[in-house]
């Protein structure tokens, strides 16, 4: 009986692998606009409260609140750069949630800042190599023979 209530508990209280998995996206925007997109979105849209934050290092304590209950999460936010544009990588982890709810709640702060900002400007063109043109060495020497 007590094998059976250790099996029991043991199977009430485990996870799947998958559960802490944090998810992330990169966003073509600015990080001073992903960053008051983020607050807007967990303040505003959602309602959940904000525990901390710092811009500087760019993270965000909240609570997830479902049906009534709080669920701790972290919003992380890094300034990347892919070819020559700067970008935000969000990532996002609320452990006791699936992580259906991350990837929920970062497509909404996609549409949300598409709704604010527009579509991401394109990537700046890559620079071509700029070519010094050649001096004529004859040209040179003539220019010095006429003077005589």
């Amino acid at each position: 009986m007590r094998r059976l209530l250790v099996l029991a508990l043991l199977l009430l209280f485990a996870r799947p692998a998958g559960v802490d998995a944090r998810r992330s996206e990169t966003e073509p925007y600015r990080y001073e606009q992903v960053w008051g997109s983020v607050i807007r979105l967990l303040r505003a849209d959602y309602g959940f409260p904000v525990r901390d934050r710092d811009r500087d290092v760019g993270y965000v304590l909240f609570d997830y609140v479902d049906r009534g209950r709080s669920h701790p999460g972290n919003v992380q936010l890094v300034r990347v750069r892919e070819g020559r544009q700067e970008k935000v990588r969000v990532t996002l982890n609320i452990p006791a949630m699936p992580s259906y709810i991350e990837g929920m709640v970062l497509e909404r702060l996609s549409r949300k800042l598409r709704a604010e900002f527009g579509e991401p400007l394109p990537p700046p063109p890559e620079e071509a190599p700029v070519e010094e043109p050649e001096e004529d060495e004859d040209e040179g020497e003539g220019a010095a023979d006429d003077e005589s």
